[in-house]
Parts: structure tokens; C-alpha cells; sequence
């Protein structure tokens, strides 16, 4: 699972907007959101880049966490 911050996922609307993109990209199986820390988890045969270029076509800014 791909964990990121999305400082600017702050609220349901946000984090409904945010799974309506990544529910579109071919691979991804599981999305879980937590707007109030900022967090988002990612699952699939997808890789991070694609989530970070999806979610910047979104207008949110993703990084990565290791």
C-alpha cells in the first residue's frame, strides 16, 4: 500500500474529490482517505508517480511517505 500527505485533502468534500480521481486510474483497488491528518493510503498495481501526477491534475499536491 502507497501512503502520501495531501496537505490540501482538509475536508469529506476534499477527500470525495480526491477518491472520484484515483477511483479512475487503471490499477488502483483500494483508496483510503483521512482528511483530518492529511493522509491518504493507495492500493493496487499502481505506482507513485501516477497517483502524485493524478492528484496534481486534481488540484491537490501529494508527497509521498517512505
Amino acid at each position: 500500500m502507497l501512503q502520501f500527505t495531501v496537505p490540501g485533502m482538509t475536508c469529506g468534500g476534499c477527500a470525495n474529490a480526491v477518491r472520484k480521481a484515483l477511483a479512475a486510474v487503471p490499477g488502483v483497488t483500494a483508496i483510503q482517505a483521512d482528511p483530518p491528518n492529511r493522509r491518504l493510503a493507495v492500493d493496487g498495481d499502481v505506482g507513485a508517480d501516477l497517483i502524485v501526477r493524478t492528484l496534481a491534475d486534481a488540484g491537490y499536491d501529494a508527497t509521498p511517505i517512505a
